[in-house]
């Protein structure tokens, strides 16, 4: 596939601290059409991400909804480049079975990419059109 992962990518993507509340971070995600919340430092740079799965599972295991996300979040992220060739970028969401990678410019996050976009790139840009109903 031609492109680079910024065409590829959802641009409203939602970021949160480490000190975000469990509940904080249920509304941010219940607000967007986004499945997964990177965590940045002061700096803006990704140190975790926290996903719906992750919330759900802690909200219904009965977790304070005071609960910082920094203790649910995942600390080994990928990011990619937001110029990273869009082959790659499929070829690592294959291989790595990843759900979510943000994109960054410069460190800082600028998008996410998951399963769902490409599939919308695809049915978008790469299958033909439907025949028209008649």
């Amino acid at each position: 596939m031609k492109g680079h992962a910024r065409q590829l990518m959802t641009v409203r993507v939602v970021i949160a601290a480490p000190e975000t509340s469990l509940a904080e971070a249920a509304r941010l995600l219940a607000g967007v059409e986004i499945s997964g919340l990177p965590i940045v430092d002061t700096e803006g740079q990704v140190i975790g991400i926290v996903t719906e799965s992750d919330i759900l599972e802690a909200l219904l295991g009965q977790a304070a909804v005071e609960t910082p996300i920094q203790t649910l979040m995942t600390t080994h992220v990928v990011t990619v480049d937001e110029f990273m060739p869009a082959d790659s970028v499929i070829r690592l969401l294959r291989e790595k079975r990843f759900h979510h990678l943000p994109v960054t410019r410069q460190g800082t996050v600028v998008g996410l990419i998951t399963p769902q976009d490409v599939l919308r790139h695809f049915v978008e840009h790469e299958l033909p059109a439907p025949p028209e109903a008649a």
